[in-house]
């Protein structure tokens, strides 16, 4: 079980844990449960969790400090829907320095149109299928990448909205501990669809930069038009996409290029690839750097 501290409802739990762990008063009561690595105050919080009792530690308005320490895959964690108050369901990954005093990057990852879900406990897992959530879940995401990554789950039909994805933007600011000015935004398919959707309406208001792969940005420009490039865009696709036409991104990619001034807006189409172009996108495997790329924007 991966468990974080909270602020706020879990204080008093975490204030008496500090306390019990240095002077031993607690280890029957609290600390059978949590491995106590606390040095002193600034570090009390580098601890990682096994168990806790339901109710002990739980979604706090704010998160409190330090996580479970090891691969990625221990700092996974599924947050269906009505245990937060997102109003979607989502996996929340959070890297090994997280704490209370720092603020961290922020990447949304939006999923594809067949991870889509009721945000329960029995179908959020679809939203593990692909992308970063795929990637931590295998341990395949390095610890020194420093990005809190949130991934909701779209409910009902259709890709996410741009209200809905501000929405969620807002609530992750809200609750997290993380900086304003490193909001991140990525998607896959029907999910690249949804980051150009958010693009076209909301702009450089929230996000720093965005990767959509095998979406379609043409609605996007025909509304925001050279305004559209205020937030740099690195696009991906397959020449060979038979199910979104790699036009869906070379289209309004090659119109931005042409504004003035020109903004930092590209594409990479790799060749003879169909719809999956993330696969070798997200893991790197095609020799593209995206989460570099992505903090050189803030």
């Amino acid at each position: 079980m991966n468990v974080q501290l909270f602020r706020t409802s879990s204080a008093p739990i975490l204030a008496m844990a500090l306390a019990g762990c240095a002077a031993n008063s607690y280890e029957e009561t609290f600390c059978d449960t949590l491995e106590c690595t606390f040095e002193s105050e600034t570090d009390a919080w580098e601890a990682s969790a096994d168990a806790a009792e339901d109710g002990e530690i739980g979604f706090g308005e704010e998160f409190r400090g330090a996580v479970r320490p090891g691969p990625s895959a221990n700092r996974l964690t599924a947050r269906p829907l009505g245990s937060t108050p997102a109003k979607q369901g989502y996996y929340e990954y959070l890297p090994p320095s997280y704490t209370q005093w720092g603020e961290y990057p922020l990447l949304v990852f939006l999923h594809g149109l067949g991870e889509n879900g009721n945000g329960s406990a029995e179908q959020l897992p679809r939203v593990l299928q692909h992308g970063p959530p795929k990637l931590i879940r295998a341990n395949q995401w390095p610890g020194s990448r420093p990005f809190v990554v949130l991934s909701p789950q779209k409910s009902g039909g259709g890709c996410p909205t741009a209200d809905e994805v501000d929405a969620f933007i807002d609530f992750a600011l809200e609750h997290y501990n993380v900086d304003p000015e490193r909001v991140y935004l990525t998607g896959l398919s029907c999910g690249a669809y949804g980051v150009w959707n958010y693009l076209g309406k909301y702009k450089a208001e929230r996000v720093r930069a965005a990767v959509p792969i095998a979406g379609n940005g043409i609605g996007a420009y025909d509304s925001a038009g050279c305004e559209l490039g205020k937030v740099p865009i690195w696009a991906f696709h397959g020449d060979a996409d038979k199910t979104v036409s790699v036009s869906g991104t070379t289209t309004p990619v090659d119109k931005l290029t042409k504004c003035k001034p020109r903004p930092a807006v590209g594409a990479t189409i790799y060749p003879k690839v169909g719809h999956d172009s993330w696969t070798r996108t997200y893991d790197g495997s095609a020799g593209h750097d995206i989460y570099t790329w992505l903090l050189e924007h803030d």
